[in-house]
């Protein structure tokens, strides 16, 4: 495959709907920096994801993905930080266009969130943390089982 078989529309308005159900406004402010602006979502449109999705769309898709999956387990979990989760599932994707340290810069003020994003910035898992690097291990083992 070459493209998301996705309409690009479709998975915008996935990411769209978990960045109106953030509340927080210091989130809800850093993800609009990279969400509205036009160069970073073309970019994201074209990345790859490697791990499951090689192909152009790859990141968004998986993007709106753990989007979608992260609000059904808050449906079912109410206790957890959804907005946290929300805003680093964002972030995982619109990140994947920057080199590490591009991203760190522009995400350095917000220090939850970067332990999302930066595996070795960790000290101890919290439950968001777990969510985060499940659902990705679980959505990347559906897509793999799905494209055989």
């Amino acid at each position: 495959m070459e493209k998301t078989p996705y309409a690009t529309d479709f998975l915008w308005h996935q990411i769209e709907l978990g960045y109106k159900e953030i509340r927080k406004q210091k989130y809800k402010k850093l993800i609009e920096k990279f969400l509205f602006n036009e160069e970073y979502r073309k970019k994201l449109e074209k990345k790859k994801d490697y791990r499951g999705r090689d192909y152009e769309g790859g990141m968004l898709e998986a993007t709106a993905s753990l989007v979608s999956l992260s609000l059904c387990i808050y449906d079912n979990y109410p206790e957890i930080d959804i907005d946290l989760l929300l805003t680093a599932f964002i972030l995982y994707g619109f990140c994947s266009i920057f080199n590490k340290k591009e991203c760190f810069e522009k995400i350095k003020e917000y220090e939850e969130v970067i332990p999302f994003l930066f595996k070795k910035q960790r000290k101890k898992p919290s439950i968001e943390l777990t969510i985060f690097e499940q659902l990705i291990k679980f959505d990347n083992k559906v897509i793999v089982k799905l494209r055989r």
